[in-house]
């Protein structure tokens, strides 16, 4: 394979126009590809909606839940089925396995439900179908405020939706706050019941007035003509005169008995910005969509639109996503390009400025040709990818560092400089491939990482993998052609006998080194018992003992929290928006919010059984404000703490995966009483007696007061009225009697045209004084029907054929441990964990914690089988290279010292173990690690071969004063890559700008401390350890002759 260096150097042209086009090549995917704050995930849910209006959730579940999860729950792939009826409509969610394809998925799902549709109810409408990925979820919010009236506000809200929904990467700008239109009959009840008129008549003259009936054509002969029959309402006024009733003296039409009037239906969500109505625009992006691209057109837009608005309306962007991927892109970039500095100069430092520039220019050759990969396979450039990026920053340059160091001792040999790099080039070339391969076989795993963490993480060792397969090629192709030409004619090294190097820092530490390893190496057995001891000392006496908890992600300050406002009773919308605006009072008084965005009503996937408001508070920027985020939060939950009846819910937006709620417990069970009252028993034992909690909710749907029309069939029966007849009446007194549409010539929608009572008689008073027409006449409808107050429920929820709830707690951070240490989530479940095994609940109960705890078990199991399979996949390679399970199992130490170090690392910073990106670091270091050894030991295997007479000590020596520098250069390139992270600080030296504990900051401190520490910390060990346990098989082997006759002879 070592031939593919001499067919580069004698093509060195072809090569090096080869890189050329690589360099051009990347240039333009970066400029083309799609950036994203986070990865576009999409999300394994299918869901079912069937509408049946009037029906309540009882009927709901029993008549359309139930079959269709009778039929859903054999479709391929279904991990869980979740179902839930509320008045009118019931909603099935299958949840596939991570990475199931959607399409299967979606094509299986619509299959069962055309088999099962025939069971369902005649008039429920037709089942929707619909996949989620991210982009349900809004990226930004443009909201129309101002003194203007509600028609001015949704008139212009509509014409900005157009405008929007035009730009290519948005997906849709769905309206909030913004009542329906209807066409509005406001009928007479005393005039509709002295002529006699019914519902019916009412319905059918409307119906049949509002029909596209096809005229035809007419052929003369001498031309040909088409027939128009006018019969669609285009106007108010063609509904306003319908004939409704005839008789032979006159003709009543709907002008006779009622007025119509072009208005709203009755308002049933409002939405608030900044204290302020308004009607509010939630944008959602396409799939693939570059957020950044689409800001910029969205901006556009709005400062277009600004111009023709009224004076008394203006536009409040909230809820920018956007500006999390602006910072997150030039921050990250800020950190790579302050990495690539500092690196530079410490190569440059150490090995020359040529050596040092052939060195550095693998870092934009490895990120361009990275770049054309990302872009051909379609993954978008997110922060993720740039993590990836500064993560392998200072290990693609190792390759580059181990040829030109090996290149530069030959050149102080004598050789010219073509052929000392082709025979570093050649002699590293397995050296180079074996310790590349063992750090992308520790990244390999990650890839594969299942489920929603995985699909969120994976990003990451995909980057890894992209650049260490560029760096190699790098490394074998490009540094040797450009090294013979551009390279360095005269060695940095005084002597390539002495290790002598000229610089007086690295030469002091190498005499110092040198003097150490005498003694490492006379005394082998003490030295690894010593290395041992150390190792359990600060890895299980002190961790074990001062660890700081665990927790599943990383711990980001905060910039936005979501609001959930719950109150139980039968509110109507205006009481809703008053309880609302009381909460939002309060809220605004709080110091250091930027933005308030508020609507009444709550979203199905994110809703208790009593949320009746919810919105979304932001911070200022970290400039304007002297507290964290968190303390912001803290203190807006205190404000709104008092209020009688109401209870606020403010929930920081946490980094990493979202979850409805950082501990999420579910109860499932046969009985649907046994689980509501076991969920009441729960929920109540959390309030009481676990301290730390907050913001605990059920989905436990408190009961509310439903009036119920019982009718009399028999007697209605016998009076010759229908049922139907008696609900459209009932519907005057409230929504109204839809009886048709029209399309306006100045709407893109269809609007309904209901009829319904005027103000003073929709009472449910009113209903004993309605009339309805029998075979005896008009008669009261109070004759055969009774108006009784009953208890109902808002839905019924079952998962997976169970009736199911979910509790949801938040981690209250005002209150510490008895250690003083902030509350830990699981330190908490554990608590809990340990109380619902002790009790004994009814028959069938069942309970589970989900959500992120579920998700943490999973990536702890993952991680730890990847850490496994990771090793042995390097073992293999190892065993491949050496040939010798002694040496592959001594490269290999050096990962559980990383893993020392690491924890060492979480004591010195008081930081807790993240099962993410701690775990990740972990994995990540067994590859980066174990590359020192590689180098150490294949140096002392090809010395041995070359210099059979030295003593065994004297090769060790050898080896390890040879090895100290590449070693040190690449351990210290990979630690200065991300040593900024690791201490907080984000720099940018293009910027000129430093930021302490920035939300990337936060993201990504705990991975990069982690490893600067395990490589640290491995590294020493690594050079005291390592020497002493290769003397060591030849000091047994030694001490057995001199002990015993036998070994001596077999020798």
């Amino acid at each position: 394979m070592t031939g593919i260096v001499d067919f580069a150097l004698s093509k060195a042209r072809t090569t090096l126009a080869l890189a050329v086009v690589i360099i051009i090549a990347g240039a333009y995917a970066r400029s083309t590809i799609t950036v994203a704050s986070e990865p576009n995930i999409s999300l394994p849910l299918v869901s079912v909606s069937v509408f049946l209006d009037g029906a309540s959730p009882e009927d709901a579940s029993r008549l359309i839940a139930r079959p269709l999860e009778t039929r859903l729950r054999s479709v391929p792939g279904i991990k869980e089925l979740s179902s839930s009826a509320r008045l009118s409509y019931a909603r099935i969610v299958g949840e596939f396995e991570v990475g199931y394809d959607i399409d299967t998925a979606l094509r299986d799902i619509k299959q069962a439900v055309e088999e099962v549709k025939f069971q369902l109810p005649r008039e429920a409408e037709d089942p929707q179908i619909r996949e989620y990925s991210f982009a349900m979820f809004p990226v930004m919010n443009l909201s129309l405020v101002g003194s203007a009236s509600m028609r001015t506000k949704v008139f212009f809200a509509r014409e900005l939706q157009d405008r929007l929904e035009a730009i290519s990467e948005v997906l849709a700008a769905d309206l909030e706050g913004a009542p329906e239109e209807v066409l509005e009959g406001i009928i007479d009840k005393s005039k509709m019941e002295a002529y006699g008129i019914t519902l019916t008549q009412l319905y059918t003259a409307i119906a049949n007035n509002n029909l596209i009936i096809p005229g035809g054509a007419q052929d003369t002969g001498s031309g040909k003509f088409n027939i128009e029959v006018p019969s669609i309402f285009e106007t108010a006024e063609d509904v306003y005169n319908i004939p409704i009733k005839v008789t032979q003296d006159a003709v009543v039409t709907l002008s006779d008995i009622g007025e119509i009037k072009r208005t709203f239906k009755d308002i049933s969500s409002f939405a608030k910005v900044n204290g302020e109505d308004a009607v509010t625009l939630e944008i959602r992006m396409r799939v693939g969509a570059n957020a950044i691209e689409a800001k910029k057109e969205i901006i556009k837009v709005k400062e277009e639109f600004e111009k023709i608005i009224p004076t008394n309306l203006s536009i409040v962007r909230t809820n920018d996503d956007t500006v999390w991927a602006e910072v997150m892109v030039s921050e990250l970039e800020g950190n790579i390009i302050t990495a690539i500095f500092l690196v530079m100069i410490l190569v440059i430092a150490s090995m020359g400025v040529r050596v040092g520039m052939l060195v550095g220019l693998s870092i934009p050759f490895c990120f361009l040709l990275t770049f054309i990969i990302l872009k051909n396979l379609g993954i978008e450039f997110n922060f993720l990818v740039m993590m990836g990026l500064l993560l392998g920053l200072g290990m693609l340059i190792d390759g580059a560092i181990v040829v030109t160091e090996y290149a530069d001792r030959k050149i102080s040999e004598g050789l010219d400089r073509k052929e000392a790099y082709r025979l570093a080039s050649k002699r590293m070339f397995y050296p180079i491939i074996s310790s590349t391969a063992t750090t992308i076989a520790a990244f390999t795993p990650l890839i594969f990482w299942p489920g929603f963490t995985g699909q969120f993480m994976r990003y990451l060792p995909i980057t890894v993998f992209i650049v260490l397969s560029s760096s190699v090629v790098y490394a074998m192709i490009i540094t040797p052609v450009v090294g013979s030409i551009f390279g360095q004619r005269n060695s940095t090294l005084v002597s390539g006998e002495s290790e002598q190097t000229g610089e007086f820092l690295f030469d002091k530490l190498s005499a110092f080194y040198s003097r150490a390893l005498n003694k490492f190496v006379k005394n082998p057995g003490e030295t690894m018992i010593a290395v041992l001891m150390l190792l359990w000392f600060f890895g299980y006496a002190m961790y074990g003992n001062f660890n700081k908890g665990t927790l599943y992600f990383a711990d980001v300050d905060p910039v936005a929290a979501e609001i959930n406002i719950r109150a139980r009773g039968n509110f109507s919308s205006t009481e809703a928006k008053e309880i609302m605006e009381m909460v939002e009072e309060k809220l605004l008084d709080v110091e250091h919010i930027e933005n308030l965005y508020m609507t009444t009503g709550s979203q199905w996937f994110n809703a208790g059984g009593d949320t009746m408001a919810r919105g979304l508070m932001e911070v200022v920027d970290t400039q304007f404000r002297n507290v964290s985020g968190n303390e912001v939060f803290i203190k807006a939950q205190e404000a709104t703490s008092g209020i009688p009846g109401v209870i606020v819910e403010v929930t920081p937006e946490e980094g990493g995966p979202s979850f409805g709620s950082p501990i999420e417990l579910g109860i499932f069970g046969d009985n649907e009483e046994s689980v509501a009252k076991t969920t009441k028993i729960i929920e109540q034992y959390m309030i009481d007696e676990v301290v730390g909690l907050t913001n605990i909710r059920s989905t436990l749907p408190y009961s509310l007061i439903e009036w119920k029309v019982e009718v009399n069939k028999q007697k209605a029966a016998q009076l010759g009225v229908s049922i139907a007849d008696i609900g459209a009446l009932v519907q005057m007194l409230t929504n109204g009697f839809k009886v048709g549409e029209y399309r306006p010539d100045d709407s893109k929608d269809e609007i309904e045209i209901r009829a319904r009572f005027d103000t003073q008689n929709r009472s449910l008073s009113g209903i004993e004084e309605l009339k309805v027409n029998s075979i005896n006449g008009l008669i009261p409808i109070s004759t055969f029907v009774k108006l009784v107050p009953t208890e109902n429920r808002q839905s019924v929820v079952r998962r997976n054929g169970k009736f199911f709830h979910e509790i949801g707690v938040a981690i209250d951070k005002t209150q510490l441990d008895s250690s003083g240490q902030v509350i830990l989530v699981s330190d908490k479940v554990q608590e809990m964990g340990n109380w619902l095994s002790s009790q004994k609940f009814d028959e069938g109960i069942t309970t589970k914690f989900r959500g992120m705890q579920e998700e943490t078990e999973e990536v702890t199991e993952f991680l730890s089988i990847a850490a496994v399979t990771a090793l042995a996949l390097m073992l293999i390679l190892l065993v491949t290279q050496f040939n010798s399970f002694y040496q592959s199992t001594l490269v290999l130490s050096a990962v559980f010292m990383s893993i020392v170090g690491v924890l060492i690392g979480l004591l010195i910073t008081g930081k807790p173990f993240s099962t993410t990106m701690t775990g990740i670091a972990i994995v990540a270091l067994s590859g980066i690690v174990v590359n020192n050894n590689i180098v150490l030991i294949d140096t002392f295997n090809r010395l041995t071969g070359e210099f059979p007479n030295l003593k065994r000590e004297d090769v060790i020596i050898k080896t390890c004063k040879q090895r100290l520098r590449p070693i040190l250069l690449t351990t210290t390139t990979t630690i200065f890559g991300l040593l900024p992270l690791a201490l907080g600080v984000s720099v940018d030296v293009l910027g000129r700008e430093i930021v302490v504990g920035s939300r990337v900051v936060g993201w990504w401190q705990n991975l990069a401390s982690s490893i600067v520490f395990g490589l640290a910390f491995s590294t020493i060990l690594t050079l005291i350890f390592t020497p002493a346990a290769l003397i060591l098989p030849t000091r047994i082997k030694s001490w057995l002759e001199n002990r015993f006759e036998f070994f001596k002879a077999s020798s």
